[in-house]
């Protein structure tokens, strides 16, 4: 995110009731909180009150706010151009998601210009950026706090690290390149490698459910940089069962379940046809069940199909999860040649999800088998679109069929640096 000159005068920073623990924003890419945040509220922070340790609970909960935002809104954006969701409404922001066709300004650039709370289509770049953005910031004054005035600083710190951690890993997943707090251009790489730092801080200060996110985070950022073998160990000890979810609610536009609002209320977007009625030996697979609303988009006509995986504006997502971790596993099996142990880990996930066993002693069978156990494990949770990138899938719909609307599929799977990057980063020509 972009730092710009701001005046020196202190921010007025507005929580809402509504939300319980609202958010910290910080917009327009100032790096201090001189910004004045536009909800209803009933009560407000001087932004010099959170430099204070008294502050510490307000930071962390925000954080927590900000990447339960980005992750979801990324989770739809994803899965819109990432072949998962197709296009119901024909409107100028979905059709451009679902057709894989982004630009830096203008419509074509929506995944920079949209935020959390818009109830009409997916963002990106602001709610990613301010979410790693507020991490930081909280960690750095964590960093200077004594343990004296905030008794629960090591819990907090290790909580904050693991959020930047995926902040920082479905940046690098999001973006074809990126840059930070007005520096270069770097690459998808780099915001992975300090993802993997900002675990490992979690893990080192953390425990429970939060050190185990943190190991599933870590090992997905080491697998997006292709230490397959280093992933799996970092995820060797996740107890079976883990999960950590992302809770929703219907008590703010912003706290709401977008996967479902999207699907199921708007009914804008509507499920990619590769991912109807997908079984497994003949037996329908329950994790990518999908259902016929019967209901038309009033404009197109489309007839929604919706995900059960989100029946309800407040279904929780998960972010982490012990079948990812086993996944993770059973891909360093496969490139160490184990295909045995794979197929095994297949098959524990078969069996959980009611599905006949899979055999086979066919590498790239069992490779081809990992990637669909992803896609059905980890479906409309953030994942397939850059699994489409490191696994060279093939598109669907491909590139220059003609989409049901009359525009032309492209082939744009990430998204570049947006114009506010450019206009705002002196680091960036």
């Amino acid at each position: 995110m972009s730092r710009r000159a701001c005046g020196s005068r202190p921010a007025i920073v507005r929580f809402t009731a509504a939300l319980a623990l609202s958010s910290v924003l910080v917009l327009g890419g100032c790096d201090s909180l001189d910004t004045l945040l536009s909800v209803d509220a009933p009560s407000r922070v001087v932004a010099t009150d959170l430099t204070k340790p008294s502050a510490a609970g307000l930071l962390v909960r925000s954080v927590a706010n900000e990447l339960r935002c980005a992750v979801v809104y990324y989770a739809a954006a994803s899965a819109l151009t990432g072949m998962e969701w197709a296009d119901a409404a024909n409107n100028s922001i979905s059709n451009i998601w679902d057709s894989r066709n982004h630009d830096t300004s203008g419509y074509g650039a929506q995944y920079a210009s949209s935020d959390c709370g818009s109830s009409w289509g997916p963002a990106v770049y602001k709610p990613l950026s301010r979410a790693r953005w507020i991490a930081d910031y909280t960690l750095e004054n964590l960093g200077g706090w004594d343990i004296g005035d905030v008794p629960d600083k090591a819990a907090y710190t290790a909580e904050v690290s693991m959020y930047a951690g995926f902040a920082y890993t479905l940046f690098g997943e999001a973006m074809c390149e990126v840059a930070f707090d007005g520096g270069p251009k770097q690459t998808r790489e780099d915001s992975w490698n300090l993802a993997v730092a900002r675990f490992d801080a979690a893990i080192s200060g953390g425990s429970g459910d939060v050190q185990n996110a943190a190991r599933v985070g870590k090992a997905r950022a080491l697998l997006n940089l292709g230490k397959k073998s280093e992933a799996a160990g970092a995820v060797a000890s996740v107890p079976a069962g883990f999960k950590y979810e992302l809770q929703f609610s219907d008590a703010d536009n912003v706290t709401k379940n977008k996967m479902w609002q999207f699907n199921h209320d708007a009914n804008t977007v509507t499920i990619a046809e590769e991912r109807k009625n997908q079984t497994f030996g003949g037996v329908p697979d329950p994790r990518i069940a999908v259902t016929n609303s019967g209901v038309a988009h009033p404009t197109t006509g489309t007839v929604v199909w919706t995900a059960d995986k989100f029946p309800s504006v407040s279904s929780p997502m998960e972010l982490a999860s012990w079948e990812e971790a086993q996944l993770i596993i059973a891909e360093s099996e496969h490139a160490a040649g184990n295909l045995a142990g794979a197929v095994a880990i297949i098959n524990t996930l078969h069996t959980n999800a009611g599905l006949p066993a899979f055999a086979s002693s066919d590498a790239q069978e069992v490779m081809d088998q990992i990637i669909y156990e992803r896609s059905a494990e980890m479906f409309l949770e953030s994942h397939h679109l850059y699994d489409i990138t490191r696994y060279n899938l093939t598109l669907v719909p491909a590139v220059g069929v003609v989409t049901d609307f009359g525009d032309t599929y492209g082939n744009d799977i990430c998204f570049k640096l947006p114009a506010t990057e450019f206009q705002n980063n002196e680091n960036i020509g």
